[in-house]
């Protein structure tokens, strides 16, 4: 009996960390930067250059390449980002923030969540960010790709 209580609590835990993270994008229009293509907005603010192509991308968000390329194609449409052909190889393609794209990410909406976990004691932010850390780390490499 016990067992079943601890998981309706897990489950349940699992079930407010999910509506803590839809909550921190507001605007959920067709038109609105959607949670996939802000995470790319925010790796291609955070890495070199030389990795910021489609797979790289993809790998570093553990996806296949076709959503991240539709989600690009998107990002390009709205003038956020701009695709240039490789200096070295004539078939990949360098994404690149535009001026618009930096300001987007000044509205980034993550930054809503980093500051509602700022507010707790500090021994419990810390111990948020060690248990999201190991709940991450975990899944890499299980076999869960």
């Amino acid at each position: 009996m016990k067992q079943e209580v601890d998981d309706k609590r897990l489950i349940a835990s699992v079930v407010l960390l999910e509506r803590f993270i839809r909550d921190i994008y507001p605007a959920k229009h067709s038109s609105a930067i959607q949670p996939l293509q802000w995470s790319i907005l925010r790796y291609l603010a955070r890495t070199p250059t030389d990795r910021c192509e489609v797979r790289w991308i993809a790998r570093f968000l553990g996806l296949t390449r076709a959503p991240v390329t539709r989600a690009i194609a998107t990002l390009e449409s709205r003038n956020l980002v701009e695709q240039q052909i490789s200096g070295q190889d004539a078939r990949t393609k360098t994404i690149t923030l535009t001026e618009l794209g930096v300001a987007a990410l000044a509205k980034d909406p993550i930054v809503l969540a980093a500051e509602r976990i700022k507010v707790l004691p500090a021994p419990d932010q810390e111990q948020f960010i060690r248990s999201v850390r190991s709940l991450t780390l975990s899944f890499e490499g299980d076999g869960n790709d």
